[in-house]
């Protein structure tokens, strides 16, 4: 029937399988980039698409992204599951090549912090966080460079407060667990802070006037570039 039609269309459009950009002579070798797929007339409406992560200009790769707000069926949760090996696999190489950063609630995000170098070691951070089994939300964030306001301790002169802020690009992964709820899963509320940042240069602050540097993780000046926007996404 024509309902039927409208949701395989939309599989085929939205969920079919691309081939991400990957140069036979990049430095950074990311084996089966593609997300594992499944038989699109078993699918109902997934709350799960396809969002593209880039490494560089000409390399990229996928990943199934929960769509913010839907419901996630049972076979999304599967694919997930089952795809998470080959995402790990590909993060473990940009985190040895990069450095990682964890973050919890408490965590300190001033100063020139000191990356890990071992994804075990950020799967270790996640543990202690109550993360003994887990999904993972990424964001890639291309470099920002924007005025920020610090905001003052006290009522003075507010040219003191005045920066340009430069956060490099980096991915954002993000630890979070899901909850039955009828008729299928939603992202468990509210979230334990568990992230790991993989960072391209060093986030700081300059001051306008004085020029006066501070390395910052806690800006969050950059948004996340969106490569997933489905049409019936709005």
């Amino acid at each position: 029937n024509e309902e039927i039609q409208a949701i395989q269309q939309f599989v085929k459009d939205n969920i079919s399988d691309r081939t991400p950009t990957e140069p036979s002579d990049t430095p950074l070798a990311i084996q089966n980039s593609q997300p594992v797929n499944r038989d699109p007339k078993e699918l109902r409406i997934p709350g799960v698409v396809k969002r593209i992560i880039p490494i560089d200009n000409d390399t990229s790769w996928e990943y199934w992204w929960c769509v913010p707000g839907r419901l996630l069926l049972a076979e999304d949760v599967d694919l997930m599951t089952s795809d998470l090996p080959r995402v790990e696999s590909i993060l473990e190489q940009l985190v040895w090549l990069f450095g990682g950063h964890c973050f919890g609630k408490e965590c300190d995000r001033l100063g020139d912090l000191l990356p890990v170098h071992d994804w075990q070691e950020v799967l270790t951070f996640a543990r202690q966080h109550g993360f003994e089994s887990y999904l993972l939300d990424i964001d890639y964030l291309p470099t920002a460079i924007k005025r920020y306001n610090q905001q003052p301790d006290s009522a003075e002169d507010s040219t003191d407060t005045e920066y340009i802020a430069v956060e490099p690009a980096h991915w954002h992964i993000e630890f979070f667990q899901i909850t039955p709820t009828n008729g299928g899963y939603e992202i468990q509320h509210p979230k334990t802070i568990c992230s790991c940042q993989i960072w391209t240069g060093k986030p700081f602050i300059k001051h306008l006037h004085t020029g006066e540097t501070s390395i910052r993780y806690d800006l969050w000046v950059a948004h996340p570039l969106d490569l997933t926007q489905p049409p019936w996404f709005k």
